[in-house]
């Protein structure tokens, strides 16, 4: 099967070159879980070409036109749309583009991160015409996304949705909105790197200093002052929160940092720095707060990364986090900032080969059962049933 994939997703190098200069790099997340399915769509036999429109911005990339490349990474060849990058017509070159790319390329199905609305637009008018599937890979809400959003692009992503043949959603509770037509629908919650090597045995430190992480937006309705709170209140000797990522947030943060030298800011990293960063530590933690609508639309990519890292996770009981998944992780149940002290005081007590154990089982699970292989098999399978 020929799949034009369309999105902002990049090769990772590209990605690396393209903003090695930049102050930041944009939607890593987002960039992360399309590689994977284009990735792993790939692995499973679909010759994928991946269109790209490059997520550049006036404040990212200094250069007014990138001109159109297609090369060869692997089994995917990304097409790199051509980018006028002007405010106001950038987004109609972007939809134009990719409208012509899928019309006249000869694809048998598209997928397209609806999301990306330029694109995707662009993409799925094109596969409607051809007649041809087009699944619409759905990962936030356009109504609820935290970054904020315009009511004129939330119309043009409920269009594209509309278009779809079918979804790849995120949570189950995604399907009512999204979905009221009852089309196929699959449930992929999260992908992990199918190419990550499970740790073989549990290793220990030579160091007593037991480090603790979050790496994500800063912003207090994440539950991330919550957490800073919670890691002071809890006290817990020759311990260290380090934190990546940006946000509103961040100003409080660094004075918090000034005030508790063991609390540490790192600003904003590249993804390969992040994850890292993630395997040498003890302990990661995602406070984000239960009781917002979005959670339970939402299953944080931060939650599968930080699985697949090797490293016990501390999170949230999220009401889109399936079941099978809390057995390999430690719960926060009380979102305070006592609360959070107190699971914070009693994971960090447990025996350090105890800690190691529940992260390399986290991580046997999620490279056996979740890896972007198995999840993008659902995708190829919805595809036959879509058509």
């Amino acid at each position: 099967m020929r799949i034009d994939y369309a999105s902002s997703a990049m090769d990772a190098q590209d990605f690396a070159n393209l903003f090695e200069n930049s102050p930041k790099a944009p939607g890593q997340q987002a960039q992360k879980f399309n590689r994977l399915m284009i990735q792993g769509l790939a692995e499973n036999g679909a010759v994928v070409r991946a269109i790209t429109a490059r997520p550049v911005t006036g404040t990212n990339c200094p250069s007014k036109f990138l001109s159109a490349n297609s090369v060869q990474r692997g089994k995917v060849r990304y097409h790199y749309c051509s980018v006028l990058n002007v405010k106001g017509v950038k987004i109609l070159w972007q939809t134009f583009s990719a409208f012509v790319t899928v019309l006249f390329g000869g694809c048998d199905a598209v997928v397209t991160d609806v999301l990306n609305a330029s694109v995707a637009y662009g993409a799925v008018t094109a596969a409607r015409l051809r007649k041809k599937p087009c699944i619409g890979i759905v990962t936030d809400l356009p109504e609820l996304m935290v970054t904020g959003t315009n009511q004129n692009h939330v119309r043009l992503v409920r269009k594209i949705m509309q278009k779809c043949t079918g979804y790849v959603l995120l949570t189950e509770a995604m399907n009512e909105p999204v979905n009221p037509e009852h089309k196929p629908y699959v449930i992929v919650e999260a992908l992990c790197d199918s190419t990550i090597k499970p740790q073989p045995e549990v290793k220990t430190h030579t160091s007593c200093m037991k480090k603790c992480m979050y790496a994500g937006l800063l912003d207090a309705r994440y539950g991330v002052k919550a957490m800073v709170d919670g890691f002071v209140l809890a006290n817990v000797p020759d311990s260290e929160l380090h934190i990546y990522g940006n946000g509103p947030y961040v100003d409080e943060l660094q004075k918090v940092t000034q005030e508790h030298p063991n609390v540490i800011y790192h600003g904003i990293a590249m993804n390969d720095e992040v994850v890292r960063a993630e395997t040498e530590a003890d302990l990661l933690i995602n406070p984000r707060p239960t009781h917002e609508e979005f959670t339970k639309y939402s299953f944080p990519s931060k939650n599968m990364e930080y699985m697949a890292s090797g490293t016990p996770v501390l999170t949230t009981n999220l009401p889109g986090m399936p079941e099978e998944y809390k057995q390999y992780v430690y719960l926060i149940e009380d979102e305070s900032a006592e609360g959070i002290a107190q699971v914070m005081r009693r994971v960090l007590s447990l025996d350090l080969k105890k800690r190691k154990e529940m992260g390399r089982k986290a991580q046997c699970f999620v490279l056996k059962k979740k890896n972007n292989i198995e999840q993008s098999k659902k995708v190829l399978q919805m595809m036959v049933v879509s058509r």
